[in-house]
């Protein structure tokens, strides 16, 4: 009987340290995905500070150009207000085209900026998914592994059938 009690004593030592290296193994997965969420939370953080950063140097632009063709058109104002009708009449034609033109720029720059940052944001996402896609699916692979280890193949094929029926 002693012989017995101790190969028993021993196969549950080999469960119990196989079980462990499988409980260390899964929470080292389970830190590294947490690091990986964190790391993804403070880009996306960084990332949204610089473009908030990027929409304020636009407004920042715009309110300097705005600025200045406000104080060009006041310097043009007292300059032509002594100036025939005529001469008016073409500033007038000058300032909008001119002013159109600005716009025109401004918008183009905006769309520009708004793909452009649209697209990396989009990369930067597509990239991330895909890493955490590949974690939880090894997470997955191994739960059925240790399930079957633990249970045996016979049983994941029995609850495949329930589940089927």
């Amino acid at each position: 009987m002693g012989r017995f009690t101790d190969d028993l004593a021993q196969l549950r030592s080999h469960i119990d340290s196989t079980r462990e290296d499988r409980l260390s193994e899964q929470n080292a997965r389970i830190f590294s995905v947490k690091a990986q969420i964190s790391d993804f939370a403070a880009t996306r953080v960084s990332n949204g500070i610089q473009d908030a950063n990027a929409r304020a140097a636009f407004v920042n632009n715009n309110a300097n150009d705005v600025n200045r063709l406000v104080n060009s058109f006041h310097h043009f104002r007292q300059v032509f207000g002594r100036q025939g009708r005529e001469e008016r009449a073409a500033f007038v034609n000058d300032l909008s085209k001119n002013t159109l033109d600005l716009l025109t720029g401004f918008n183009v720059d905006h769309k520009n900026a708004a793909e452009r940052d649209a697209k990396a944001r989009a990369d930067f996402v597509s990239v991330n998914k895909s890493s955490v896609g590949a974690y939880i699916n090894e997470a997955a692979q191994d739960r059925a592994g240790a399930h079957a280890a633990f249970f045996g193949t016979g049983a994941a094929k029995k609850k495949k059938k329930k589940k089927n029926i």
